[in-house]
C-alpha cells in the first residue's frame, strides 16, 4: 500500500472515531436521568437546587458541596435532577439554583428545558456551570432559560472549584 493512502485511510478512521466520541459526549449530556430527591438540612430558608449530572460524576460531588453548605448556613435543600416528571413549585422556595457541565458550548438538554418550563417571578436565582475553559457562552443560553423579572447570579467554575462555588453561594444569600 502506498504511503499517502495510508496516511489518508488512518486520518479518516481518526475523524471518524472523534466525531463517533463528540456524539457519545452529546448523547451523555442530553440524556434525562430518573429523578431521585434528597434533602439536606432543617433550616428556615428553603432551597431547590436541580443539577444536570456530568458524565463523570464531578458536577454530583459539587452539587453535594454546595447543598451541605447551604445547609448549615440555615437553608432546608431539595437536591434532584432534572425531568419533565418533576413537579416542584417555586413559589415554595426561597433560592433556586440550577447548574451542570458544560459540554461543547452548552449544558445538558434536560436542565434547560426543565428550567425553560417553569414559571416563576422575584424569585433569587443562582447559576452555575462547570467546565475547564474559561469562556462561558453555556451561561448565556442558561440564562436565556429563566423567566424575565428575577434576581440572577451565575459563576462559572473548573471542576476542581466546589469551594469558589459554595463561597459565591454564601455571597449570593
Amino acid at each position: 500500500m502506498r504511503p499517502w493512502l495510508l496516511a489518508l485511510l488512518l486520518l479518516a478512521a481518526g475523524a471518524a472515531a472523534l466525531a463517533a466520541g463528540l456524539s457519545w459526549t452529546v448523547r451523555r449530556r442530553d440524556l434525562v436521568r430518573r429523578p431521585e430527591e434528597r434533602r439536606v438540612g432543617f433550616g428556615f430558608r428553603k432551597t431547590l437546587l436541580i443539577y444536570q449530572p456530568s458524565n463523570r460524576g464531578r458536577v454530583n460531588a459539587i452539587a453535594w458541596e454546595l447543598a451541605r453548605t447551604l445547609a448549615r448556613a440555615g437553608h432546608t435543600v431539595t437536591l434532584n435532577v432534572p425531568s419533565p416528571v418533576l413537579t416542584y413549585d417555586p413559589a415554595e422556595y426561597d433560592l433556586l439554583v440550577f447548574g451542570g457541565s458544560a459540554y461543547l458550548g452548552s449544558v445538558g438538554r434536560p436542565l434547560k428545558d426543565y428550567l425553560a418550563s417553569l414559571r416563576f417571578r422575584g424569585k433569587q436565582v443562582l447559576l452555575f456551570v462547570v467546565g475547564d475553559l474559561e469562556r462561558a457562552p453555556e451561561m448565556a443560553g442558561l440564562r436565556l432559560c429563566v423567566p424575565a423579572g428575577n434576581q440572577v447570579r451565575s459563576i462559572k467554575i473548573r471542576p476542581d472549584e466546589g469551594k469558589k462555588l459554595c463561597q459565591f453561594a454564601q455571597a449570593s444569600v
